[in-house]
């Protein structure tokens, strides 16, 4: 397969999955502050900011902290790159220029996304239902992968695909479970904007407090994780639990080990390695990160402290995304 082929099928997956990663974060925690009165507008935004790594960026365009400015810019911006509407774009230009890569379907579904985008802009977003919109790029990503499992053939073409979409959504949950852990510490409920309110009122946020409890609620909702997680825990929502479902479980697909093992698997297709040891650098870079999540639980992570290792994940799913294109895509 052609390096630019395999680019073109690694970013496809990666793009449709921002998609609807971005569409999901910022749906769950705009209703999430609707429902929870105590979470202030600066939390909800400076979350949804530091969950996408754009902070600098969004301050460079000029925009302020408030409903409109983050629909436009993580919707409709087409100066950002991970704007919704610039990954529909750039999926479908990826799309495009391997049509005899993928299926046909494949593409006219990713058209037909594209399309069907250009009938909103971020007036009728807010006029409407801002609900309504996050749906529809949320089924038109389902769709354009449920589509892609049925109909594109088994090869080098579908692993890179998988490889880029399970990489994104690896990066994902460990930014999301990241920054949530540290808007619902009890510190939350001494911040500056709580100092006046009663103590009775502040000590919702606190751990097992209704901010919190919802709060970790909003986590699992932001990658469709809640009604897994009820399945699996019947005790109720802890951060601890919800570490442990989003970071080790090996069976739910959003999971990050269930993402670096499915990366994993995807990569020594590629290469035909069938021995243990890998052959080249990604697959030593996601051998390693796969093998270190085989062999934790959440609360040896949380002891060790639970932001330094998402960072760490975060930094060495960049790694793999670095070696994956060294060793395939640079051409």
């Amino acid at each position: 397969m052609l390096s630019r082929h395999a680019d073109a099928s690694f970013w496809i997956g990666r793009y449709v999955e921002r998609a609807e990663a971005t569409a999901r974060m910022i749906d769950v925690h705009y209703h999430f502050g609707l429902e929870s009165p105590l979470v202030g507008d600066a939390m909800r935004w400076s979350s949804i900011l530091a969950i996408s790594g754009q902070e600098d960026l969004y301050r460079k365009r000029g925009y302020a902290e408030d409903e409109r400015s983050i629909l436009q810019f993580f919707a409709f911006d087409e100066e950002n790159s991970s704007s919704i509407y610039s990954c529909i774009r750039l999926a479908r230009e990826n799309g495009r220029s391997i049509r005899d890569q993928i299926s046909s379907e494949m593409w006219k579904s990713l058209n037909q996304m594209y399309l069907r985008f250009q009938d909103w802009n971020v007036d009728r977003v807010l006029d409407g239902s801002p609900f309504a919109f996050f749906e529809t790029v949320k089924e038109g990503s389902q769709l354009f992968q449920g589509i892609t499992n049925r109909t594109l053939m088994m090869g080098e073409a579908r692993d890179f695909h998988d490889a880029g979409r399970f990489l994104e959504r690896a990066d994902q949950t460990a930014r999301i479970l990241d920054v949530k852990y540290h808007d619902l510490l009890p510190t939350f409920a001494n911040a500056p904007e709580k100092k006046e309110l009663p103590k009775v009122v502040a000590d919702a946020g606190s751990i097992g407090g209704p901010v919190d409890v919802h709060g970790w609620i909003a986590v699992l909702k932001s990658v469709g994780a809640f009604e897994a997680f009820r399945k699996t825990y019947h005790q109720g929502v802890t951060p601890a639990r919800v570490a442990q479902f989003l970071l080790l479980n090996p069976q739910f697909p959003a999971s990050v080990r269930h993402s670096i093992g499915r990366i994993d698997g995807c990569l020594r297709r590629i290469s035909g390695n069938r021995d243990v040891a890998p052959v080249n650098s990604a697959e030593c870079e996601v051998g390693r990160l796969y093998n270190d999540l085989n062999y934790m639980q959440a609360g040896d992570i949380i002891t060790g402290g639970l932001h330094e290792f998402l960072e760490d994940v975060e930094d060495r799913c960049t790694a793999i995304g670095d070696a994956i294109y060294r060793t395939y895509l640079s051409y």
